[in-house]
């Protein structure tokens, strides 16, 4: 569990600023209305638990790089990538359902673009809401297939993030 506590502006960590990271991420994403409905999830799950319609974070190993930049290894300086993917599956098989479903895989990666522009305003804003300095969609893939009597979309992204924090 990561501690992060805020004394003279500086933030003291625990050893890492991902777990707060994919806490605040979930629980805001959770509220935002664009996602009612949508399953948000901090870690990989199987396609039953997705459901119809998901955002998944954390799909894939994460590695964090430290720079400790003052001495004797004051502050750290944290850089890591979380991948995740938006999933939709709608039913039947035709050019407007394969429309439907690519527009709204694009529509729930939007509504995560739109939050963390809407955070990432100052840096004393997004480490209030994220627990970080800076986080911000990178990259995209998207992949699209069909299922029994379905058309499934899967947009797989990838979240860069920069935190500077004083380790415990």
């Amino acid at each position: 569990m990561t501690l992060l506590l805020f004394l003279r502006g500086y933030r003291v960590g625990a050893i890492a600023t991902l777990p707060e990271f994919l806490d605040n991420i979930v629980a805001a994403l959770k509220l935002r209305a664009g996602l009612d409905g949508v399953n948000i999830f901090s870690g990989p799950v199987d396609d039953l638990t997705a459901g119809k319609e998901a955002i998944v974070f954390g799909v894939e190993m994460i590695s964090a790089e430290n720079e400790y930049m003052t001495m004797p290894q004051v502050e750290c300086w944290e850089r890591y990538t979380v991948t995740g993917w938006t999933w939709v599956q709608k039913p039947g098989r035709d050019e407007t359902v394969i429309k439907a479903a690519r527009d709204r895989a694009f529509a729930l990666l939007e509504e995560l673009v739109d939050y963390l522009a809407s955070v990432n305003t100052t840096t004393a804003a997004t480490v209030a809401a994220l627990g970080v300095d800076d986080a911000r969609v990178e990259s995209w893939r998207l992949t699209q297939f069909f299922g029994d009597g379905t058309r499934d979309c899967k947009l797989e992204y990838s979240v860069a993030v920069k935190a500077n924090y004083t380790p415990a």
